[in-house]
């Protein structure tokens, strides 16, 4: 811009000096044009070079404009190109989807190659249900299995675009470290001095050792560990991969303890803790036991295993706990809790939702044993949270029992009256999702725990725990803990009955869980004038609710053999205790060995009470669909769901393992315990079936999917061909090759520490221009002296590779 200023001032300049020169006839005179003409020249040449200047900058613009628009040109080309190359050559799938209908709009052909097919136009669902959870639920990515592959597949959201990275490689080192991490457990032989007492020294010994055999053989089975550290106690030791084909076969060493048991008519089981983390072993080890603590809770004859990132898996339990014939405990534990009541300000006594008559009694009993150590007691009672028979009693409570009866307090009022000194007893229950009222449990500072069910997952622990899943009801655990408290305890006829009741419900008229101490536990509330007349008229039902029992029952379905289910879906908000009704009278059709009732038992609530012989354990059942209960006694409550839904889905647990009924092939997509590995063709039962493929566990075995299985496994054994073939190629160069290690001497001749396998390798990398893996290299002793030592290292598991090492002096 100066440059042209400069010339446009010249220019002027110059017409100037000629107008002047004209104007005033300067021109004239000969020295006079000579000088004017200088000054005109200098200006002429003067705007000349400034011209020249200005058009050489401009042409030089012009060429660098050229030069930047064909590299952009070129740039775009190139970009253009990398693009196509990463939509169509780059191992990166690509999915469109439009977010109105859920379908895909285009996919790259990498995207078509992982699901082997085109996929434009089908429905994400289609392809994957985990693709359609990550575009509508709030997830950024996820691992998802397709055919025999793992990929990445992260989602764009607002440019409704799916990306899928193979990862297979990664899933697999991350499934090998899993495979050979450890799992700890403890094993209990459950009540062998017991049982073993009425034997002689020679038989006790004989019998010790047959189980001890059928343990070491298990372990042996499995490539574990085994070390006794008490005579019915010992630790065991396995890899993960190991515990995996354990679970499969459904811990069958509890069977085969079982066994032999049966077959010496004793009753000796087994209870098993294992765990499963990446933690350290201190705290494996404290895993491992509460595992073991947690099976002896729920009565023992089973497994409870912990593994990393997965729900506590229980395994067994086909046993009702067996019950202890020594009173011992009992009078320890009685004489315990009278402590404690007796050095409490006052106590609360509370049970679960919908208190049944077992619940009542034991909160009367503890209500009876409180009075007898004169501490104030109140028990919670809400109007809402009792069953119908508890309801029928409480007028008669109110005539012939009144300090009980002005013991039942609301909640609220119980809260007012709670402080650090207050002792909260809560009975029949472990859960804290289903006592009575969640905040008496919240502001209490001293809990105590009296219940006969197994423990769950879900639980709280007490400064007194009086646990025992042998007993057939809680009635029965504080009826032997009051004959034993050591004060004089008036408990009163209609109690007396109320407790006697108790018994009666929940052993179903002494059939199930009843044995010597369920007796005489009874016995001595019938010397307190336990009436089972009276007993038997509340349990009566009425007129209306007999025919609806009747009603439902007509309609009942068997599932499989020894199974039915009745299924309400009439909309009717039923209550639990007829559910329970429904489920004990399906058991009285021969044949039946469990009995299921779905229904709705609350607004969008649906329950299942499940009842049971001994041969099926329906607490395992139920714990699966978030609830649980008792060998045969269980039950779950689900929120959200139909009932026809929740119905399904225990039909789908219930004919998982069915072997019966039509038949369909599948292949699996993923290792599945107890049924095969991987990219087996395995033949299930339909319901199995199909509960594989809901589940992307498996795929139809039609008959294009089985030719591309055999194609895959054709082109697998292909690359292990040209793998072997590498890897001896390889061989013969290693072991064509030596490598010399350099060390350092003491003066006494002696090797500073030793010479270890990275040293090697990295010697034998910068002389011979092969690296290896050390964690593949074995030698034949430790190199701590100068010499020629041999190395082995594994190149494949049919090919091994050995060279010389030349150890030598620095």
């Amino acid at each position: 811009m100066k440059r042209v200023i400069s010339l446009i001032v010249s220019v002027f300049g110059l017409v100037s000096v000629i107008i002047i020169g004209v104007r005033r006839d300067i021109f004239s005179d000969y020295s006079d044009r000579v000088f004017y003409g200088l000054i005109i020249a200098f200006l002429t040449l003067f705007i000349t070079t400034i011209m020249i200047i200005i058009n050489f900058q401009r042409q030089q613009k012009i060429k660098s404009l050229e030069n930047r628009l064909t590299a952009w040109s070129s740039l775009s080309y190139h970009v253009k190109q990398i693009g196509d190359e990463a939509f169509n050559e780059l191992e990166i799938g690509i999915i469109l989807y439009d977010k109105n209908n859920m379908q895909v709009k285009w996919s790259n052909p990498f995207a078509n190659k992982i699901f082997n097919k085109n996929l434009e136009n089908l429905a994400l669902s289609q392809l994957h249900d985990e693709l359609l959870t990550l575009v509508t639920d709030d997830l950024d990515s996820l691992t998802v299995s397709i055919l025999d592959r793992k990929y990445d597949a992260k989602s764009h959201k607002n440019n409704q675009v799916i990306y899928l990275f193979d990862v297979t490689a990664r899933e697999e080192i991350r499934q090998k470290y899993k495979n050979r991490s450890t799992a700890l457990g403890i094993l209990y032989l459950d009540n062998v001095e017991e049982a073993l007492q009425g034997f002689d020294i020679y038989e006790r010994s004989n019998i010790r050792g047959e189980y001890l055999g059928v343990i070491t053989d298990w372990i042996n089975e499995h490539d574990g560990y085994l070390k006794l550290y008490m005579e019915d106690r010992m630790v065991i030791a396995m890899h993960y991969e190991e515990l995996q084909k354990v679970i499969g076969n459904k811990f069958d060493i509890l069977n085969k303890i079982r066994e032999i048991s049966t077959k010496h008519h004793v009753r000796v089981s087994a209870s098993i803790g294992i765990a499963s983390w990446d933690v350290s072993f201190e705290e494996l080890g404290a895993l491992a036991q509460n595992a073991i603590e947690l099976a002896e809770k729920r009565g023992g004859d089973q497994a409870v295993v912990n593994i990393q990132n997965e729900k506590i898996a229980y395994f067994g339990g086909k046993s009702n706990a067996s019950e202890k014939s020594s009173r011992v405990q009992v009078r320890v534990q009685s004489q315990t809790f009278r402590e404690l009541i007796e050095n409490s300000k006052n106590v609360v006594i509370m049970g679960h939702k919908q208190s049944d008559i077992d619940a009542f009694g034991a909160m009367i009993g503890i209500f009876r044993m409180c009075r007898a150590s004169d501490i104030p007691a109140r028990i919670v009672y809400d109007p809402t949270e009792i069953d119908q028979t508890v309801s029928k009693i409480l007028p008669l409570v109110e005539v012939e029992s009144k300090d009980l009866f002005e013991s039942l307090t609301a909640p609220n009022e119980i809260i007012r009256l709670m402080d650090e000194e207050t002792l909260l007893v809560v009975v029949d229950t472990q859960s804290p999702n289903i006592v009575s009222n969640a905040e008496v449990l919240r502001q209490s500072k001293k809990l105590a725990v009296i219940d006969h069910h197994r423990h769950g997952d879900v639980t709280f622990e007490g400064i007194f725990m009086y646990v025992e899943p042998y007993a057939s009801s809680s009635v029965e655990l504080i009826a032997e803990m009051m004959e034993f408290y050591q004060r004089d305890i008036d408990l009163r006829p209609i109690e007396a009955s109320i407790m006697y009741g108790g018994i009666i419900v929940d052993t179903n008229e002494f059939t199930y869980r009843t044995g010597m101490r369920t007796f005489g536990a009874a016995a001595y509330l019938k010397e307190h004038e336990a009436s089972s007349i009276r007993v038997k008229e509340w349990l009566r039902l009425d007129l209306s609710r007999t025919l609806l029992l009747n009603e439902l029952l007509k309609d009942v379905i068997v599932l499989k053999s020894g199974f039915a289910a009745v299924i309400d879906t009439s909309g009717e908000i039923r209550d639990r205790v007829l559910l329970a009704q429904v489920s004990s009278k399906i058991l009285e059709v021969d044949g039946i060995q469990a009995g299921f009732t779905v229904a709705l038992v609350g607004d969008g609530l649906v329950g299942i009470s499940a009842r049971s012989y001994d041969s099926v354990n329906v607490q395992i059942i139920m714990e699966e669909m978030g609830g649980g209960g008792h060998l045969n006694s269980a039950a779950t409550q689900i929120k959200h769901q139909t009932v026809q839904t929740v119905f399904e889905d225990l039909k789908q647990i219930l004919l998982r393992d069915d072997e019966g009924g039509e038949k369909m092939k599948v292949i699996l997509t993923e290792d599945v315990k107890g049924k095969g590995k991987k990219d087996d063709v395995i033949e299930v039962a339909n319901g199995y079936g199909q509960f594989l493929l809901s589940n992307n566990k498996a795929i139809v075995a039609s008959d294009d999917n089985v030719k591309e299985l055999e194609r895959q496994h054709k082109e697998l054994i292909e690359r292990e061909k040209q793998h072997l073939a590498l890897m001896t190629k390889l061989k013969q160069e290693i072991e064509s090759k030596s490598v010399n290690v350099f060390i350092n001497i003491g003066a006494d001749g002696k090797l500073f520490g030793s010479v270890t396998t990275k040293q090697i390798v990295e010697a034998y990398e910068e002389q011979t221009g092969i690296r290896l893996d050390k964690k593949k290299v074995e030698l034949t002793s430790e190199i701590n002296s100068v010499g020629i030592y041999t190395a082995t290292v594994t190149l494949h598991k049919d090919v091994k590779a050995q060279f010389e090492i030349n150890v030598l002096e620095k």
